[in-house]
């Protein structure tokens, strides 16, 4: 399976500016490959709290958008705001041609950010399908929460997704905990960052989109740059390394394990 990330910067608010950022290199790379495309938390408006309800009344349209532009039987991963009644979620979608195949709201919210006063909390995780592959999605300060992932190793995930805006002065929070996620639960990690986080006020400068594989080997990684990386998983190394080193199924053989 291909995956590709698309560590491109953010603009507060200025959904206008990030759609002709983030659309056309979902067309370009669909064109050229079928992939699973990853872009970071939030690529459409970044954390516009002010502005945060218009924001998330856009974002049926901005899947639709996402779908229009999807080639080859690739499928997009993009994280925006979600409106249902009078909640407001941080959600993570997975959109092929024609729909949206899946969806996970953001169970850990960041409150040194001020997250959890603007946005409510989902439950429980998400897996969907693509290629048989079993995918789990995941959000930004949720990989320092080992549980949710192994909760996801345990209902299947061969693959976590990590959309994120991640400053690259916790960098080495960032690769560390990737890669843990990966040797732990013997999958593949990929954490999509934005290259930075535009404001009125500053750029704060993230980077360092990472691929890892279940061995905790690192397979691609970005700089601080603009730029797409681009990889291919060989999704049976997942089941190697499960039968090579038994500690997920000794895990699951000696706990009570309680299936959410």
């Amino acid at each position: 399976m291909n995956v590709a990330c698309i560590q491109y910067p953010i603009f507060l608010g200025n959904i206008e500016k990030n759609i002709n950022i983030f659309i056309p290199q979902i067309l370009h790379i669909s064109c050229q490959i079928e992939a699973m495309i990853v872009l970071p938390e939030m690529w459409a408006s970044g954390f516009d709290y002010k502005n945060l309800v218009t924001v998330a009344r856009q974002t049926d349209e901005l899947c639709e958008k996402i779908s229009a532009n999807i080639k080859n039987s690739s499928i997009v991963i993009a994280s925006m705001a979600e409106k249902e009644g009078d909640k407001i979620y941080n959600t993570v979608f997975a959109i092929d041609s024609n729909k949206i195949i899946a969806k996970y709201r953001k169970n850990f919210l960041f409150s040194p950010m001020k997250e959890d006063q603007y946005f409510d909390k989902g439950q429980g995780i998400c897996l969907f399908k693509y290629k048989d592959i079993n995918i789990s999605l995941h959000t930004c300060y949720e990989i320092r929460f080992p549980e949710m992932f192994r909760m996801a190793a345990y209902e299947g995930a061969e693959v976590m997704v990590v959309p994120a805006i991640w400053p690259s002065q916790k960098v080495d929070h960032w690769i560390t905990l990737l890669r843990a996620r990966a040797i732990e639960n013997q999958c593949f990690v990929v954490g999509c960052d934005t290259s930075s986080m535009h404001t009125d006020k500053k750029e704060i400068v993230c980077g360092y989109s990472s691929v890892y594989d279940p061995w905790g080997k690192l397979i691609v990684s970005a700089q601080k740059n603009e730029e797409v990386i681009e990889c291919n998983l060989d999704i049976s190394k997942v089941k190697e390394v499960r039968e090579t080193i038994p500690s997920l199924s000794d895990s699951i053989n000696s706990f009570k394990i309680k299936k959410i």
